[in-house]
């Protein structure tokens, strides 16, 4: 028998057959009267493997993804990886389990759904939302779920999801000495045996505070706290389905300024300046734009790149409703405007 595997590759089945009998494989084709708090997993993604336990208790996940594209963290290879690893732990005689954390309660069980039949993912995660925002416990926290564990300094290696690849400069990660080629035992007291593990992990984590990592190096298990300063899990939403509504446009759109015009003006060559077109949004002429109008910065912080790029920052970096202060040349004067952000 032949699969395609994430990549569209055809590859053999008994690559995976001397793994996979030892699992009973089971695959839900529909999840009506699930207990999707039971199974709990990022429902903006487009797959999500389990490994239980007889009794049900979940040993691991497999699967996740971030900005650049559905399929970039996950590999056949990392797939078996985690497979052998669930296989170790559940031969061990103390088992660890990913248990529900108690700071992870964020959403009521019953969530007001009354569709019969099937509801795609991202829409039980928009129901989650609304049911929250109605007993106004919704808070902006929400919107970046699942982090990954990049965003606190741990590169994974995609074929051994947890083993570390890199580690970014001056992180929570690095400042409590973790390196390359160490593996990840558990993070916030989650076993972790791949990226999947890790972000629900995250996931559990406190906004601001600290939360323990177990690591393991030349077989010698060590451990250390992190500290999460405020914002950590901020990252880029722009492609979760459940939070399409919440990302801005900032409704301004012109040409790029020439490097010559820019050092004319007072700015540096490669800084990001643009002029407003002659047609001026209604939102944004609200706001106090005119035609010419030389838009270059935000928040008084100037950047590089060109119109579209800074267009596409403002898209990743803030949500509908924030109010910015755009920084503009209007006939040699600079001007700070502010302009609450719509979708």
């Amino acid at each position: 028998m032949d699969c395609q595997d994430f990549y569209g590759q055809v590859v053999r089945l008994e690559k995976f057959r001397d793994i996979a009998d030892q699992f009973i494989r089971v695959r839900l084709t529909r999840i009506a009267d699930v207990d999707i708090h039971h199974l709990e997993f990022d429902f903006d993604l487009t797959m999500m493997i389990f490994f239980l336990s007889p009794d049900g208790k979940i040993y691991s996940r497999y699967g996740g993804r971030d900005s650049q594209d559905a399929d970039n963290r996950q590999s056949l290879a990392g797939l078996r990886h985690t497979m052998e690893s669930v296989l170790a732990m559940h031969r061990s005689k103390a088992p660890q389990f990913a248990e529900r954390s108690k700071e992870n309660s964020f959403y009521p069980r019953d969530m007001g759904i009354r569709k019969k039949g099937c509801v795609h993912c991202h829409n039980v995660k928009e129901q989650q939302e609304s049911q929250l925002a109605r007993l106004g416990q919704w808070n902006r926290e929400l919107v970046w779920r699942f982090p990954p564990p990049d965003n606190v300094g741990l590169i994974l290696d995609v074929d051994r999801g947890n083993v570390v690849k890199s580690v970014s400069a001056d992180s929570p990660a690095a400042r409590v000495g973790l390196q390359k080629g160490d593996q990840i035992r558990s993070l916030h007291r989650v076993p972790v045996h791949s990226f999947g593990d890790a972000q629900f992990a995250l996931d559990c984590a406190p906004a601001k505070g600290s939360i323990e990592v177990a690591w393991e190096r030349n077989g010698k298990p060590q451990r250390a706290t992190l500290e999460l300063a405020d914002g950590w899990r901020k990252t880029d939403i722009t492609w979760r389905a459940s939070q399409q509504h919440r990302i801005p446009s900032l409704k301004l759109y012109g040409d790029d300024l020439s490097a010559d015009e820019k050092q004319r003006l007072g700015l540096k060559s490669d800084q990001m300046a643009f002029r407003q077109k002659q047609e001026v949004n209604a939102h944004a002429a609200q706001a106090g734009f005119k035609p010419g109008d030389i838009i270059f910065g935000v928040d008084g912080a100037p950047m590089n790149g060109t119109m579209t790029e800074f267009l596409f920052f403002i898209r990743r970096s803030y949500l509908v409703g924030d109010r910015v202060q755009l920084n503009v040349l209007r006939d040699g004067k600079r001007l700070t405007i502010p302009m609450t952000l719509v979708p």
